[in-house]
């Protein structure tokens, strides 16, 4: 089946499986966001203080090369931490997609099983998602007032994410079904999960991402609407990207090695 005709049938499976359901996933999405507001919260001022302490007692400033390289490393973390409600929201989803009640709940499934295989799925794509956007952190802080870069330098990092994009998207898109295959298949390790979500994306990865991109002109719109409608966009793209797993799997399970 064509892309085209794949991306329509799913996008429409997915408003017909959301109907009546939106009130559950913003819900979920608003608790979601109230955890990681708080959590983001916390990093930043555990990051400002660490990186203080260290300034203090290794005589450094801000603009050392080792307080801007250590900067990054409690959010990092704490980013770790938060991708594990990715494997809640596939539960969560996947619940509605095969007609099982979602619960808001769901979320914290990651935490509360197999948190050590969780923390390690979600270690390997938030390390593929930091480095893929890497690039960019510089010239948003230009953006913003925050920090000033020369052309020259502004140039480099345009065509440094460029690269990283080149290099990282294809090895995310590899790795996009990593949290659903650790639902399917709990006895797996998190090596072999991530090496069986690699074979099932072999060839499918220019698929996943067409299909992620016909939603850039609604979070547009939902940008424009104050973020307001991104309380149905968000879970309606969720909901595509669950059916599509489950697609992706129905011809036959991939054989295991």
């Amino acid at each position: 089946m064509k892309t085209s005709a794949k991306k329509t049938i799913l996008k429409n499976a997915a408003k017909n499986v959301m109907a009546g359901k939106y009130f559950a996933s913003i819900t979920a999405f608003l608790f979601y966001g109230m955890m990681v507001l708080c959590l983001n919260r916390f990093s930043i001022n555990l990051n400002r203080v660490f990186c203080l302490s260290l300034m203090n007692a290794l005589n450094l400033n801000a603009e050392s090369l080792l307080i801007l390289c250590l900067s990054y490393v409690i959010p990092f973390l704490f980013s770790v931490i938060t991708n594990v409600f990715q494997l809640g929201f596939c539960l969560f989803f996947l619940n509605f997609a095969t007609g099982k009640t979602a619960y808001v709940s769901d979320l914290l499934y990651g935490f509360f099983h197999h948190l050590g295989k969780s923390l390690k799925l979600s270690l390997a794509t938030t390390l593929v998602s930091f480095f893929c956007m890497l690039p960019s952190e510089p010239i948003l802080e230009m953006l913003l007032g925050t920090a000033k870069l020369s052309v020259s330098r502004v140039l480099l990092l345009v065509l440094a994410q460029l690269v990283f994009l080149l290099i990282l998207l294809p090895l995310g898109l590899a790795l996009s079904q990593v949290f659903y295959l650790a639902l399917d298949y709990p006895d797996l390790t998190a090596g072999e999960i991530l090496r069986l979500s690699l074979k099932v994306m072999k060839g499918k990865k220019r698929q996943l991402f067409i299909i992620q991109l016909s939603f850039l002109p609604l979070y547009l719109l939902g940008v424009l609407s104050f973020g307001i409608g991104l309380f149905w966009i968000v879970p309606y793209q969720k909901m595509t990207l669950t059916l599509y797993y489950l697609d992706l799997m129905k011809p036959s399970d991939p054989e295991i090695a």
